[in-house]
């Protein structure tokens, strides 16, 4: 009895290591290998070289196409659409080992070889901006194509946008305020350009990789007034004597108050600044810069 319970326990087992072998056999590569060595290519980061180009203005963007899976690709194919309002543009060598061809004024087509899990390589492709009205932003779009079976393909497609820039007028006065109560009266004079009065007036962006501001001339009733460019936000800056301080910020009515709400120095100079504000196309911004004498 016990050496044919033996022998009918080793068929059993025989058996269901053949079934289960047999099973293996019908199991696609890729199912083995789910979760241990499959690649997974999305595109990681896409960016502007120039937060705000202009019409006819070219400007780069770069993608990042990211294996963050366990197991390397194969080759990778991708597609660079271009929106209507930029165009494409001849091709300078790229660096790396991407191969990229113009396939038409509407996209790219870009190769590279195998890239391995954690690795990112770098295509930087260039546009140049056709017909875009000021003000809008369109969207260029990155889709990888793979070669193997993925983790997900959910990731393989990114957009970035793309501010089209346009004009603005930033203008105002810097005025002596007599009676220090934060309003331009009638018979307070402006304050004159000079070592003794205002030294510079600027316009300027915090964004890196901006296009526009600049310094305004300033009129010897201490007016002035700058056109620049737009799709961003913007400060006024304001250098003046270190015998002056600015008056108190947005007191009373806006037409007549002061604009400028933060000092960072005193001497040797004073420097203070507006609140930013952002420039849209064909907008007027008014910046009035309202100094006390310094006590």
């Amino acid at each position: 009895m016990r050496s044919r319970s033996i022998r009918r326990t080793l068929a059993s087992s025989l058996a269901a290591l053949a079934l289960a072998g047999a099973a293996a056999t019908l199991l696609p590569a890729d199912a083995v290998a789910a979760g241990r060595t499959q690649p997974d290519l999305f595109v990681e980061l896409m960016m502007t070289d120039v937060l705000n180009p202009a019409e006819g203005e070219t400007f780069r963007a770069h993608v990042d196409a990211y294996n963050g899976g366990t197991g390397e690709s194969g080759p990778v194919s991708l597609t660079v659409s271009v929106p209507a309002g930029l165009r494409t543009t001849d091709l300078t060598p790229t660096d790396g080992e991407w191969t990229c061809a113009v396939a038409g004024a509407t996209s790219y087509t870009c190769a590279h070889p195998a890239v391995a899990p954690g690795w990112a390589p770098r295509l930087w492709l260039p546009f140049v901006v056709a017909g875009a009205e000021p003000g809008s932003r369109p969207a260029i779009t990155a889709t990888i194509a793979p070669q193997r079976k993925e983790i997900s393909t959910e990731n393989n497609t990114a957009s970035v946008t793309v501010a089209i820039s346009g004009s603005c007028v930033v203008r105002g006065v810097v005025w002596h305020d007599l009676d220090r109560d934060g309003q331009r009266d009638e018979g307070e004079p402006g304050i004159a350009p000079g070592p003794d009065g205002v030294l510079s007036v600027r316009v300027g962006a915090r964004q890196g990789q901006a296009i526009g501001g600049g310094s305004a001339t300033v009129n010897p009733d201490g007016t002035w007034s700058l056109t620049t460019r737009t799709e961003l936000l913007y400060q006024v800056w304001l250098e003046a004597a270190s015998s002056y301080d600015r008056t108190a910020a947005n007191v009373g009515d806006d037409a007549t108050d002061s604009d400028l709400v933060s000092t960072y120095q005193w001497d040797p100079i004073l420097l203070t600044a507006s609140g930013e504000f952002e420039a849209v196309h064909g907008g007027e911004y008014v910046v009035d810069a309202g100094l006390v004498t310094r006590s």
